[in-house]
């Protein structure tokens, strides 16, 4: 079979990182992939054939006469669309041409958003009304998100639960832990072994709420100035979250990481003190896992999809409320031992979140 994943980015995330699962993992299929350039670019070239498309518009034509060509040209049996903007043209490309399964999946239900109500109630309908009128089956990650995107319109028939998994070479990575001399000089350079390191890892966007973080951990150094804040990923936020670092006289005690490698992702993992996560909306939160899966303590913002996902194994606060994650800071930064909790969390992500049977479930969504 053949089947196209169609995504408007590629870089380090958890849809991104979704599609490369799926890409590598899929038996049997003749994989195609239409994205932007980013940091995943060339991993889906190793497993697919990858057309290059980058500034798509809400309504793009150009877009749509791609995509219609490669389905014709290519005999694509299947279609897997990401995020909205995405799915909406993807759907019209495909209209009349020989496609049988139609896959759509926004990751973090447009409800969830933060944007202007107006821009977030039409979005909600366009997608809603494409998904239901021309897509076969939306994916929802957990029960609660399956229910936030029925609130948006969608038809219950519509909808499929499959959870993300933890990719196993990750896990590999965590239990053989050793660092090399680049590993070395990478902590070395980046974290301060004397003083109590709180990481968030996460794409910079306002969703992921990162400035409510340094104005957290800027009233928490008034009182425990033995700690420091690494901020690592990328995003349309970056340079609002480097002038608040800026405006706050933080530059020695927060430092912010923009280029970051899966090894070096692992190595902040495994010698921060405690991860933080302090997101407003989330589809799934693979990060999270990650974390869990490589640190403790961890503390997560309190929304519903997080607590399922982690089956209440982290410290959580409520969500956007800078008390809350001040006493959980506090609380992570007195804990002593905490290698019995991170097996616990090893354990439970072992058992749930296997690589093998996310790919047997999308096996068995894309049966024709």
């Amino acid at each position: 079979m053949r089947i196209l994943f169609t995504l408007n980015s590629s870089n380090i995330g958890g849809m991104e990182k979704t599609v490369l699962d799926l890409v590598k993992g899929l038996p049997g299929f003749k994989k195609y992939v239409i994205c932007p350039e980013g940091d995943y670019f060339d991993n889906f070239k190793e497993f697919a054939l990858v057309t290059k498309y980058s500034d798509l518009k809400k309504l793009d034509f150009n877009y749509i006469k791609i995509v219609r060509k490669l389905v014709k040209d290519n005999k694509i049996d299947i279609i897997h669309a990401n995020e909205p903007k995405v799915v909406f043209n993807t759907l019209l490309a495909c209209l009349f041409t020989p496609v049988k399964l139609r896959i759509t999946h926004t990751h973090t239900p447009i409800s969830m958003w933060q944007v202007p109500l107006f821009s977030k109630i039409i979005s909600i309908l366009m997608n809603s009304t494409a998904v239901n009128l021309l897509g076969s089956y939306e994916v929802a990650l957990t029960p609660s998100i399956r229910d936030q995107k029925i609130k948006e319109g969608i038809l219950p028939s519509k909808i499929k639960i499959i959870p993300n998994s933890l990719d196993s070479n990750f896990i590999k990575e965590v239990d053989f832990y050793k660092t090399s001399t680049e590993d070395r000089d990478f902590i070395k350079k980046n974290i301060n072994p004397k003083l109590f390191t709180f990481l968030m890892l996460s794409r910079f966007t306002k969703e992921k709420n990162q400035i409510f973080l340094v104005n957290v951990f800027y009233e928490f150094l008034k009182k425990y100035p033995n700690s420091e804040l690494i901020l690592a990923g990328k995003g349309s936020d970056y340079t609002k979250i480097k002038n608040r670092v800026r405006d706050l006289n933080l530059e020695s005690k927060v430092k912010i990481l923009t280029q970051i490698s899966d090894r070096n992702k692992i190595n902040l993992y495994k010698n921060c003190d405690c991860f933080v996560f302090t997101t407003l909306a989330e589809g799934f939160g693979i990060t999270l896992l990650e974390a869990m899966y490589s640190c403790y303590p961890v503390i997560s913002s309190n929304l519903k999809v997080l607590k399922e996902v982690s089956n209440n194994n982290v410290l959580f606060f409520k969500s956007n409320n800078s008390k809350s994650l001040f006493s959980k800071m506090e609380e992570a930064y007195k804990i002593k031992d905490s290698i019995s909790q991170l097996k616990d969390n090893q354990k439970f992500i072992s058992e749930n979140y296997k690589i093998e049977r996310y790919i047997d479930n999308y096996l068995n969504l894309y049966k024709l």
